[in-house]
């Protein structure tokens, strides 16, 4: 087809006008294999592209379908420009040659007569262009589909839906065989599991979600959809909610074997020589008034605010340690007064012993 690029400085890339419409009344079922042999010094920049394109002549004015894939080498080796007419095609490596060939499945072709409007003017106006991926122009239906491609270092990267054991509704659907009894999906790590990463997701989107009743876009399905466990940009995570206000959020009950909080802080300062226990007589004069223990949250304060698991251990250990103070008073006051009580009744008899003397 010919040179990649001028030979004098700048040395500008060459655009060549691979296939157009030779005429309305072409029919065209042609397959044209492309090579772009750049600097034979690099490896890497050499590619090799099968284009097909499809025409009904009674089509007029343009194809009804055109592909490109990359079939071996660098994919980004060249940059198409995609017409409805027209395919142009540019090497995106210096000091090389371009390359064709065509199969021809019907009497026509469109592929372009020498020197294929070879110019170093880059086409305008065109409807697509690619220079990774493949392309597929569905232009009955004035649709464009990328396509998976691999590169040099053999890195696959799929453009569309994937589908494992069935058609994919999104972008990675899975199925297991019969799906009853079975994991859709099973990923296995040799050393480490599965991680999941987004670029920025902020509080207001998530990070991982696990849903049920979905549609297979990810939408809700009739009758709503079912969080059961979603991962918030801001490190909060929901069990039964999608928006979880706290670390760790659960719509529903915890049955654990075993629950640890850790505590700042423990009432065990009751028990210092400078603590001033409240009397029993201001005690009970705010419960009178308020209904509750003092330092203790009221009933609307809880069905507001919530509890506090370790914060109100701490609480009732304190009330627990204020009544052992009370208990260990009383006691000395009983311990006291039975002293004081059997002083008296000796008293009591020394003088009874008297009077009868």
């Amino acid at each position: 087809m010919g040179n990649t690029n001028t030979n004098v400085s700048p040395y500008n890339f060459y655009y060549y006008k691979v296939a157009k419409i030779n005429s309305d009344a072409h029919r065209y079922g042609t397959t044209i294999e492309l090579d772009i042999q750049g600097d034979a010094n690099y490896y890497n920049l050499q590619g090799t592209y099968r284009i097909r394109i499809d025409k009904y002549e009674i089509t007029a004015g343009r194809f009804d379908g055109l592909e490109i894939r990359s079939i071996s080498g660098n994919p980004s080796a060249a940059t198409f420009y995609v017409f409805n007419d027209a395919l142009w095609v540019k090497s995106n490596c210096l000091w090389g040659s371009i390359y064709y060939r065509t199969i021809d499945y019907l009497p026509n072709s469109p592929i372009n007569t020498a020197p294929f409007e070879q110019t170093t003017t880059a086409p305008a106006g065109f409807e697509a262009s690619t220079s990774t991926y493949g392309l597929k122009c569905d232009f009955d239906n004035n649709q464009y589909y990328q396509l998976s491609y691999e590169d040099v270092q053999g890195n696959t990267t799929n453009m569309g839906k994937m589908g494992i054991g069935t058609v994919p509704g999104y972008m990675l659907h899975t199925v297991a065989q019969g799906n009853t009894a079975k994991a859709s999906a099973y990923l296995w790590g040799e050393n480490f599991g599965v991680a999941v990463g987004t670029l920025n997701a902020t509080a207001a989107n998530y990070s991982f979600a696990v849903f049920n009743n979905a549609n297979t876009d990810g939408s809700s399905a009739a009758g709503g959809g079912k969080p059961l466990l979603y991962v918030r940009g801001d490190g909060n995570v929901g069990i039964g909610t999608n928006a979880p206000q706290a670390k760790l959020a659960v719509k529903g009950d915890i049955v654990a074997q075993k629950v640890k909080v850790t505590q700042s802080g423990w009432a065990d300062f009751v028990f210092h020589p400078d603590y001033e226990l409240p009397s029993l007589q201001d005690v009970e004069r705010f419960i009178k008034t308020n209904k509750h223990l003092p330092e203790i949250p009221s009933e609307k304060e809880i069905e507001k605010e919530g509890l506090d698991v370790g914060e109100m251990n701490k609480k009732l250990l304190q009330k627990i340690e204020e009544l052992t103070l009370y208990i260990i008073d009383l006691k000395k006051e009983s311990v006291e007064q039975r002293r004081e009580l059997e002083m008296l009744k000796g008293n009591s008899r020394t003088e009874a012993n008297k009077s009868i003397n």
